[in-house]
């Protein structure tokens, strides 16, 4: 009888490379609150901070998005282990992908995480973009003069139906349905980063945040 070892320098690789996925996500992740720094903060001036945000917001993808294809079949698409026994399960997002969830803990919450946002793809799309476009415009016709819109509701009008819409999906997805074939109408790669449920319940915390923050603003004299 025959064993045949690793050399241990592969072996310390195999174990250690699912580790990677992680930091490196946490990492690619954190590129989302410098965006909204940017938007909110201004750091540059108006003008240079809305370049670099955009920028930023379309650069993120290549990165992203490769980081998904590479590693969608070596972690929880929801909660982001590495650890459990996962299943395959395809989705539409623009193309089919191949995923994989923990099953049986992760696959239903997904699935009906997918159909929620698909279902109601209209108003989560109206509530997001719709007040982002708002904001960039009107601040900068207002830096250069060409508009003059209060800077503060302005946050309002881009913080309060963001973190509304957010809020409302981290909570409400669970009324979804487990369909089989499931289809999810925006950039997923994003989601990915640190697991799905993971992402939303980040976003639930600084939404909550921002909209205590824009309640406190309207009632405040």
């Amino acid at each position: 009888m025959t064993f045949s070892m690793s050399p241990p320098s592969q072996l310390f690789r195999r174990q250690q490379l699912p580790d990677k996925i992680h930091p490196q996500g946490i990492l690619l992740f954190l590129f989302i609150p410098i965006v909204l720094f940017l938007f909110l903060q201004h750091p540059l001036g108006v003008p240079y901070s809305f370049l670099a945000a955009i920028l930023i917001m379309f650069a993120h993808r290549f990165v992203a998005r490769p980081f998904l294809l590479r590693n969608k079949t070596r972690r929880c698409f929801w909660c982001g282990r590495t650890s459990r026994p996962r299943v395959p399960s395809e989705i539409n997002s623009g193309e089919t992908l191949i995923i994989e969830l923990c099953n049986p803990f992760c696959k239903e919450p997904a699935k009906r995480f997918f159909d929620f946002c698909c279902r109601y793809r209209m108003f989560l799309r109206a509530g997001i973009f719709a007040p982002l476009i708002w904001y960039i415009v009107t601040m900068l016709l207002s830096y250069y003069g060409i508009f003059r819109f209060s800077s503060e509701w302005n946050h309002f009008i881009f913080r309060f139906p963001i973190a509304l819409s957010v809020v409302t999906v981290s909570f409400a997805y669970r009324t979804g349905k487990p369909r089989k074939h499931a289809v999810f109408p925006f950039p997923i790669h994003n989601l990915f980063l640190i697991g799905a449920r993971n992402t939303l319940l980040v976003f639930r915390y600084v939404g909550i945040w921002w909209l205590i923050a824009s309640i406190h603003f309207l009632f405040t004299p």
